[in-house]
């Protein structure tokens, strides 16, 4: 039996659901710091990732255009297997994952409580930069109020 990219789609997309768990319930946890904040997961994801670009790579069709990221055609071209879709799929799992982790640690450093974090945590895993860009807003008026505080 071999597994598919869509059975592996399956398992990543929804094998990454119990880390963001762990960061939004228990951000602070043992099992999140080794799982998460580590970098286990985002680096078991990208492993993943660098393999299926490979197979992707080894595989493509000879008479396929070379890989090219010059253009949006060049790039739709790249992504005609499921198996490079796929690894671009983990692309977007690993990074959001290692973003979410970094707002997390960063939050706590500068003592933003997690509860104003979690909104940006659900952005990032839904729609990465976005959610990145919520928590740097509310890092931003976090810093500025803590500062204007202190100023007096």
């Amino acid at each position: 039996m071999t597994i598919q990219a869509d059975d592996l789609f399956r398992i990543f997309n929804y094998g990454v659901l119990p880390f963001w768990l762990l960061l939004v319930i228990l951000p602070r946890a043992r099992i999140t710091g080794m799982l998460v904040h580590s970098g286990v997961m985002p680096c078991v994801l990208g492993v993943a990732y660098t393999a299926l670009l490979a197979m992707s790579i080894a595989g493509a069709n000879p008479d396929a255009p070379a890989l090219d990221f010059s253009s949006i055609e060049g790039i739709r071209a790249g992504f005609q297997s499921d198996v490079a879709l796929l690894a671009g799929w983990i692309h977007y799992l690993a990074f959001d994952l290692f973003v979410g982790a970094w707002c997390c640690r960063d939050a706590a450093r500068i003592g933003i409580p997690h509860l104003a974090v979690i909104p940006a945590l659900v952005l990032v895993l839904m729609a990465g930069p976005a959610g990145l860009l919520l928590y740097i807003a509310v890092r931003g008026i976090w810093k500025r109020r803590f500062t204007l505080r202190e100023a007096g």
